[in-house]
């Protein structure tokens, strides 16, 4: 599967490059109007490319390709279904922040729902992460059929998608812990001029937390294919 990524990966690089850059506006915006409003378009550009990629696995098509086919009618319920994995697993981690309160200074707080937030993500994803997918089709769309899929193939799934999320994230704090060694500032504009160092690292930053999305993509889209390549809607589907 991390081939399969890679490859999908290298035959739509023009999207990846795309998306690369247009976050690293999006950021420099953030800083410059001193604002965080770019999370909900990060989040929608990280659904849409889980999107294509699921369809190019599941169909065999490019991008552009995949992107035709599902249409807005597949599309918005793909967006909806995604956010509403992330809100349950928010939902099943706030037990967590209530037992440690994230107060200013309390990082070991922050950790702990961090964390646990990965995790209840991981874990629904794992259970139920075809959910979504199920629109690029539309056969077996229920999150009983979700779940379905998912208990049988739980534990590989789980491993694999745990690795593909928090491996980024250690690389990209690894990266910025030997970043930090230099004497250069954090912003990515300094004094109006690029901060070539700070726009490099979070390029790659950037680029692992694509490679992720792609490649838990990727997993959900065999698991989905897994579960559904027996039933005869889902051929007629793939013709």
């Amino acid at each position: 599967m991390l081939r399969e990524t890679f490859v999908i990966i290298c035959r739509n690089w023009t999207v990846y490059l795309t998306v690369v850059v247009v976050l690293i506006a999006l950021a420099i915006f953030d800083e410059h109007s001193g604002r965080t409003t770019s999370g909900g378009a990060t989040s929608f550009v990280w659904s849409y490319i889980a999107m294509c990629v699921q369809g190019a696995v599941i169909h065999s098509e490019t991008f552009s390709e995949a992107g035709k086919r599902s249409g807005f009618a597949r599309s918005f319920p793909y967006f909806l279904k995604t956010a509403a994995l992330l809100l349950a697993a928010i939902v099943i981690s706030l037990p967590v922040f209530l037992v440690f309160p994230v107060a200013k200074g309390m990082s070991a707080g922050v950790f702990v729902f961090v964390a646990t937030a990965l995790i209840a993500y991981v874990l629904v994803l794992s259970l139920l992460g075809t959910w979504p997918t199920s629109n690029i089709t539309g056969q077996g769309t229920s999150l009983v059929d979700a779940l379905r899929r998912g208990t049988v193939r739980f534990f590989p799934t789980f491993g694999r998608l745990f690795v593909a999320i928090v491996l980024p994230l250690v690389l990209a704090v690894l990266l910025i812990l030997v970043v930090s060694q230099f004497e250069t500032s954090a912003l990515l504009l300094v004094d109006g001029n690029p901060n070539i160092l700070m726009l490099a690292v979070s390029a790659a930053a950037v680029f692992l937390q694509a490679a992720s999305v792609s490649y838990v993509a990727v997993v959900l889209a065999r698991v989905y294919i897994s579960g559904e390549r027996d039933s005869q809607e889902f051929g007629r589907a793939m013709a």
